[in-house]
């Protein structure tokens, strides 16, 4: 592999690991820069450069040589599709979307969850605790009515939340792997969705639950009644009779990797979802990535995930797998598992920590934009080299409460925070509805995101913040079209106290990123306003500016 480094320095070494040596190899000039071609023996690749100011690793120059921890980190061998860097994905839940065919949504009463009757809302009707009974009648049929509307918002990949056949709203208690829940359109639906999607040159990615089954699984139901059952092997029994779960919760009883049939029906198997879907869709996030594991626990974690993501690929060469890792996702890619992560820690929970003064818990936080700033560059700058342009960035989720819901609809703040989100690397998300300002009914004092931040999509356009919408088809534009945007690199960038500000970088053209929620003024050359498309020169004052220097 060819290394290249963008210097002003005429000489370096490459100091890479090798078996627990450090070898050094000189690097030879090359425009802009100096150059090293290498063997990569081991994945992840761990090195570092040694320049006359110091040794240049993965968190910048040092005078003593970095902990292997603060080397870059590259992988070989399976890495993100190029078409997953950079790019813009928009989450669906797909029950809260929108309704295509009327007659599919579950009825009052149709069944129960848990020993409770399910309840059939109105669309208009906000989400109350109900949660998971809750049903709206959202469906795969009125996502393929609504491609119109997203491909004019302009994204490329749809992230749907779970579709296969489950008892409750969010589908994450599946009963039948095989099967997309008849109440969303059935199988039918998603191929038409799948090709439709295809010919607008736009991707599909969907959530594979695999870390626990449904309650109602006949698998567990077998297990359950039946301890000599072939199935018992594959859930974690305990002496008094209960059964390892995910987070306590019953109706989720966690599946152990340990078994071979638990591996045969999820792994190796041709009729593994995550192989037998893949004709159907183009990647799978993994639901509670961090927990999958062996006996009750995450024991091997990284060798299951990269079992997974590797089984999607040999079915789809260009397959995404991407993981939900609610915490430090580091060490996990870092172990060449997954083709990226959803980025809380490195990135919705600082950015909204700094914006709403509270963290996704509502405790009160502190954070100022310097801090904020030495947060994202950690995590970013410890990501293996490949992965920092195909983490799902994202504001908003199913799971925490939205963005302009925590910043009490303050709309300024929520702007800036997108125009962060867009600026910054990775591949930006829209949680559905974020787009037209959709927020929570629960008042700020009831902290909380589940089931809130599930409301349904406001169609009629009489609701919608226009403003919002106009700035966020921009972003999308320019995150598409600006080479810096997509496939630059970070560095920092000065700009005095309460401004968040750095700068990306591609092939010499640079774009500068300023955010500062309280105002700024600042002194720029001759450049570009790239959202107004303006051109400004001297005195600016902003609370959020991407600015490209001519």
């Amino acid at each position: 592999m060819t290394l290249y480094l963008e210097t002003e320095a005429e000489e370096g070494l490459l100091l890479y690991e090798k078996d627990g040596e450090i070898h050094k190899k000189p690097m030879e000039p090359a425009k802009g820069g100096l150059r090293v071609r290498v063997p990569v023996h081991v994945s992840p690749f761990r090195y570092c450069f040694l320049l006359p100011e110091g040794f240049l690793g993965s968190h910048g120059l040092e005078k003593t040589l970095p902990r292997y921890d603060r080397f870059f980190h590259l992988l070989a061998g399976s890495l993100p599709p190029w078409w997953a860097l950079g790019t813009v994905y928009y989450q669906i839940f797909p029950d809260r979307f929108r309704q295509g065919r009327k007659e599919l949504a579950p009825k009052d009463g149709e069944w129960l969850l848990m020993g409770r009757p399910i309840r059939k809302k109105a669309w208009n009707e906000p989400p109350g605790p109900g949660g998971a009974w809750e049903f709206y009648g959202g469906d795969l049929w009125g996502i393929l009515e609504a491609l119109p509307y997203l491909e004019a918002l302009g994204v490329e990949i749809l992230y749907l939340t779970p579709i296969f056949q489950s008892p409750s709203s969010h589908r994450y208690d599946t009963e039948d792997y095989l099967r997309v829940d008849p109440h969303l359109g059935g199988e039918e639906a998603l191929e038409a969705l799948f090709q439709a999607l295809e010919k607008r040159g736009m991707r599909l990615v969907l959530d594979g639950v695999f870390n626990h089954v449904g309650a109602t699984h006949p698998w567990f139901q077998r297990a359950l009644k039946d301890p000599e059952s072939p199935e018992r092997s594959m859930f974690t029994f305990y002496p008094d009779g209960s059964y390892a779960t995910f987070w306590g919760v019953k109706s989720m009883p966690k599946l152990d990797y340990a078994s071979p049939l638990t591996q045969e029906r999820f792994v190796h198997g041709p009729r593994a979802p995550i192989c037998y879907w893949m004709r159907l869709a183009h990647g799978f996030r993994l639901d509670v990535a961090h927990s999958i594991g062996e006996g009750g626990t995450n024991r091997k974690n990284a060798r299951w995930l990269r079992a997974l993501a590797r089984a999607a690929k040999e079915e789809r060469l260009e397959a995404v797998v991407f993981g939900e890792l609610s915490y430090d996702a580091i060490p996990t890619l870092r172990a060449h598992t997954l083709d990226g992560a959803m980025h809380y820690a490195g990135f919705a929970h600082p950015v909204m920590e700094w914006l709403s003064g509270r963290d996704v818990h509502g405790r009160p936080v502190h954070l100022d934009a310097q801090e904020t700033w030495r947060v994202l560059w950690d995590h970013y700058q410890a990501l293996p080299v490949q992965l920092r342009h195909s983490m799902y960035t994202l504001l908003s989720s199913h799971d925490i409460p939205r963005a302009l819901w925590r910043l009490k609809g303050d709309v300024e703040r929520f702007k800036l925070a997108y125009a962060l989100l867009f600026a910054f690397p990775g591949s930006p998300a829209i949680y559905y509805g974020d787009e037209v300002g959709l927020s929570q009914p629960n008042p700020y004092a009831k902290w909380q995101g589940d089931p809130y931040c599930r409301a349904p999509f406001p169609w009629e356009e009489s609701a919608w913040n226009l403003e919002v919408l106009t700035l966020i088809r921009r972003l999308v534009k320019l995150k598409r079209t600006h080479p810096a945007l997509r496939l630059g690199g970070l560095l920092p960038l000065e700009a005095g106290k309460g401004v968040l500000a750095f700068r990306r970088r591609y092939q010499g053209q640079e774009v500068w990123a300023f955010f500062a929620p309280k105002g700024t003024r600042l002194t720029l050359p001759r450049g570009l306003d790239l959202l107004t498309e303006r051109e400004v020169e001297g005195e600016v004052e902003a609370t959020y500016l991407l600015f490209q220097p001519l």
